[in-house]
């Protein structure tokens, strides 16, 4: 069963409707997957609205759904730099 047509899947998810993610956040998509433009305004949504911190939104060149194994490289810099800032942050 898909994630968004299951009765109690839905019903869990809307505990978490309204509220921000208020830590360091970091997000990483490949720039071909068709899930980031699904809704659009989500992406924007996510990065101004629902995540207060977040300090990092990259969309990359040459992954699609599976950035992690298309871009490993990519990703786990990004994700060590992440790691590095909230570290120094108080």
């Amino acid at each position: 069963m898909r994630r968004g047509t299951d009765p109690k899947t839905i019903a869990e998810l809307q505990t978490f409707s309204g509220r921000t993610i208020d830590v360091p956040s970091c997000f990483i998509a490949g720039k071909s997957d068709w899930g980031v433009y699904q809704t659009p305004g989500a992406a924007e949504a996510m990065q101004n609205r629902a995540c207060t911190k977040m300090v990092g939104f990259y969309l990359l060149d040459g992954a699609g759904h599976w950035v992690q194994q298309e871009q490993p490289e990519e990703v786990s810099r990004l994700l060590i730099q992440f790691l590095h800032g909230a570290a120094a942050r108080p």
